[in-house]
């Protein structure tokens, strides 16, 4: 009852400054609220629409400018009641901790030590069993400042030298982060840039493993597991990341890493792609099949999961169960509110799935042809999807019987070959480019072009997909691809 009361004095004492926040309730609707709801419901994608609406003015009259900016001060003071349950166990812990830790310096500011040692005392019990060491570090700071206003000696000399066995491990991971950070930057820009950071990452990878054996860390070890699994994807090794997998979770069951912290989902992922990448399709469906539920409908995470699901039964040629996952996929209510470049690359996998598969439940017929004739480039520096774009417009000009269109993509795809397929790690679309030429200049004969492909054709069976490094994604296994050329050929001969 005693901090109860000491609560309610601090309360009562220092007075509750209103506080602005959206109000569901609302009768009659104000401004901020109006502009709130109709950017929830998407009418109004830009201030010019929404000024219209609300005003019947420009962006810049004050009113609207006063509007916006009461909805901003709402929207940021609704983030300290955000329910965070849904989220990742470990954003979880670390919001309760952030909310401890902000409590606890408040109090402190107002004077009140006493409450303020017993929540930085839970606090320090959640932050170490999570490992979450900065917050932990802040935490015994303060209870350092407490015990020197208190007098507590004996405390103030034990709790110091516990922050300083928390620094050390704290100054491991800061330097296990700057690696992993300045990495991904790298990894995240051009193919070629990529290309030229993949040898520096060798040596990075040794040292964060040894930090991660100095320290004992989780969040060392994190960084390393995550940026080896990373290389592994990029340099094409795609056992190596079922391997690493599978040790993260011999150490997570042996209790050598946080159990608490380490999000298995990652690992599943990861399992997934790389069964896809690895041709074990049958493996990866039925992993594909387990770990799908314990990826959250509403997350990102999913629809990326889902991604890797698709393709492991197209290149499966389980084309029905393709179309199950495309249907669950577009009753998926979150689907809307993914990034454009997400949803075009979604629009591109069904255009493989329609032509090989076609269902009105897909597109329609009109949908279809639309979509193939005017599909978006995707990657900046012409790598990426902008193969299977070329791929798919062929196979559809193929089947249409358009030849003049025919000739077209295939000086497109001779100006894309002569640009950026100019290294080895791109020998499976240089192969297919050069089957889908052979197509136009063996007049479509689908008995010549399968004689003179033969070779190409078993290199394409035995070469396996490059890393994402220098990856051109293949929704359709080239392989698959030149098999449904031939039999496109061969019944428009019979025809």
């Amino acid at each position: 009852m005693e901090e109860i009361k000491e609560l309610v004095k601090i309360v009562t004492n220092r007075g509750i400054k209103k506080i602005s926040l959206l109000d569901w309730d609302e009768r009659k609707k104000s401004k901020d609220m109006e502009l709130f709801y109709g950017i929830q419901k998407g009418n109004y994608t830009s201030d010019e629409k929404a000024a219209h609406s609300l005003y019947g003015s420009t962006p810049d009259q004050a009113a609207y400018k006063m509007a916006k900016s009461r909805l901003r001060k709402k929207l940021l003071n609704h983030l300290f009641f955000l329910d965070f349950s849904r989220s990742r166990i470990s954003h979880k812990y670390e919001q309760e901790c952030l909310n401890l830790l902000h409590q606890s310096r408040m109090l402190v500011n107002l004077g009140e030590h006493k409450t303020s040692e017993r929540l930085l005392n839970k606090l320090f019990k959640i932050s170490t069993e999570t490992e979450f060491t900065y917050i932990t570090v802040s935490c015994l700071e303060l209870l350092l400042y407490i015990y020197s206003q208190t007098g507590k000696h004996r405390l103030f000399y034990k709790s110091k030298e516990v922050l300083l066995h928390y620094r050390t491990i704290a100054r491991y991971e800061q330097e296990a982060e700057d690696y992993y950070n300045m990495s991904r930057l790298e990894l995240r820009r051009s193919v070629q840039t990529r290309k030229e950071y993949l040898p520096k990452l060798v040596p990075i990878l040794e040292r964060l493993k040894k930090i991660w054996k100095q320290s004992h860390s989780f969040n060392a070890f994190e960084y390393y597991y995550k940026l080896n699994l990373f290389y592994y994807e990029l340099v094409g090794n795609y056992q190596e990341i079922i391997n690493t997998a599978r040790d993260s979770d011999k150490l997570y069951a042996h209790g050598k890493i946080n159990t608490i912290r380490f999000d298995h989902r990652f690992n599943k992922f990861m399992s997934v792609s790389a069964c896809l990448r690895n041709k074990e399709y049958d493996q990866g469906l039925l992993l594909a099949k387990d770990y799908i539920h314990s990826f959250d409908t509403a997350s990102s995470n999913w629809f990326a999961f889902m991604e890797n699901y698709v393709l492991l039964a197209i290149h499966a040629k389980k084309y029905e169960t393709a179309l199950k996952l495309f249907i669950e996929v577009d009753r998926n209510p979150f689907f809307t509110k993914l990034a454009r470049l997400t949803k075009e690359r979604w629009n591109l996998y069904r255009s493989y799935q329609y032509f090989v598969y076609p269902h009105e439940i897909l597109f329609t017929e009109f949908n279809y042809q639309t979509l193939v004739a005017s599909v978006p480039e995707y990657s900046k520096d012409k790598q990426g999807f902008n193969v299977a774009i070329l791929i798919l417009q062929f196979l559809y000009y193929l089947k249409k019987g358009d030849t003049d269109s025919l000739l077209h993509r295939i000086e497109a795809m001779r100006k894309y070959a002569g640009t950026h397929l100019r290294d080895n790690f791109s020998d499976r679309t240089r192969d297919i480019f050069k089957l889908l030429m052979l197509v136009v200049k063996e007049d479509f004969q689908p008995v010549l072009c399968r004689k003179k492909g033969r070779y190409l054709y078993e290199k394409l069976q035995d070469v396996a997909p490059p890393g994402d490094a220098y990856a051109e994604i293949e929704i359709i296994p080239y392989e698959h691809i030149w098999e449904i050329i031939l039999e496109i050929m061969a019944e428009q001969t019979v025809l």
